[in-house]
């Protein structure tokens, strides 16, 4: 990997699988630490039962709380990547009336009892290939620095 590699910002949030509800929740170091709110405490894996959901996601990854309307606080489609493990989402806000997407990455580890997710806040990529092409250029330099994550 080229040193000139720009490394855009991001947080890393670790969460465990509990058996018992069927959510990974925050590991309760994230839960202290953890100055990303966007994330929910907790969060489920499913998949896909909706036909609308864009890349055509196997899988969709969704918060335990609700808004008012209904809707889920937190939902996004996980797209593969093509690396073992590891999948794509997004995350939307309105600031100042304008859209703005933040690229994650999900890494579901031990048996798929650990989910770290790596949030790259008002970051994105224009198309679903550039978005796999930053993956598979920024996942070995996160996964060699998050090893113990």
């Amino acid at each position: 990997m080229s040193s000139k590699f720009n490394l855009p910002q991001f947080k890393a949030i670790n969460y465990r699988f509990n058996p018992e509800t069927g959510y990974f929740t925050k590991t309760e170091k994230q839960a202290l630490e953890s100055s990303l709110m966007r994330l929910p405490y907790q969060v489920k894996i499913a998949r896909t039962q909706a036909d609308k959901i864009k890349c055509n996601a196997q899988r969709v990854i969704f918060s335990r709380e609700m808004n008012k309307s209904g809707t889920y606080k937190f939902f996004t489609g996980l797209q593969e990547t093509n690396l073992p493990e590891w999948y794509i989402g997004n995350d939307y806000e309105y600031i100042n009336g304008k859209k703005v997407t933040s690229l994650i990455l999900f890494n579901l580890t031990e048996g798929n009892s650990q989910l770290t997710i790596f949030y790259f806040k008002r970051f994105d990529k224009r198309t679903h290939r550039d978005r796999v092409e930053f993956a598979h250029g920024i996942i070995p330099i996160i996964s060699e620095s998050f090893e113990s994550v």
